[in-house]
């Protein structure tokens, strides 16, 4: 038995002493990742132009085609920011989404798109459907035109949001 281990012994030494005299392997450096460029460029953001921005109150939704004039009887509000952000009031809710110019220029005026319209949720039974009208309308828009004083914007459908420009009032002090 003591043989067994002596053996046995000398083996495990002899095993150290061969792995002490290997030559350590250098580690093999990690593949750096090359970046290439997208070959899709980012899409170009257009800036609002100067006769959208500001403050708006609808005078009148043109439904059904444009056809059917809807006069609202309560104050329905857009603020058109610079950066496209808008915010805006039905008369029941706050809402709010971003403006997009598309570049595009069609028969009923610049080419835009509205989208990530959000609102509040009061339920305000007598405004209900016509708050849901307008945001149905503002946000399938696809044209805009200005006169300065006047916004028309046009869905798809052929539906229209006229805009008086807002006066502003100033706040007291």
């Amino acid at each position: 038995m003591q043989k067994k281990f002596s053996v046995l012994l000398m083996l495990v030494t002899l095993l150290l002493i061969t792995a002490g005299c290997t030559t350590p392997q250098s580690p093999v450096p990690a593949a750096t990742p090359t970046l290439t460029p997208d070959s899709t460029p980012a899409p170009q953001v257009l800036p609002v132009p100067a006769g959208i921005t500001g403050t708006w109150a609808l005078s009148s939704m043109g439904v059904q085609d444009g056809t059917a004039v809807v006069y609202p009887a309560y104050a329905i509000t857009l603020t058109v920011n610079s950066d496209g952000y808008l915010t805006g009031y039905t008369g029941c809710n706050n809402y709010f989404g971003t403006l997009n110019m598309t570049g595009s220029t069609t028969p009923k005026g610049m080419g835009m798109t509205i989208s990530g319209i959000g609102a509040t949720k009061k339920y305000c039974a007598p405004l209900a459907s016509l708050e849901q009208e307008y945001l149905a309308i503002l946000e399938k828009v696809v044209a805009g035109d200005s006169t300065g004083t006047e916004l028309i914007l046009t869905a798809e459908s052929g539906d229209t949001l006229v805009y008086q420009r807002a006066a502003i009032t100033p706040t007291p002090l």
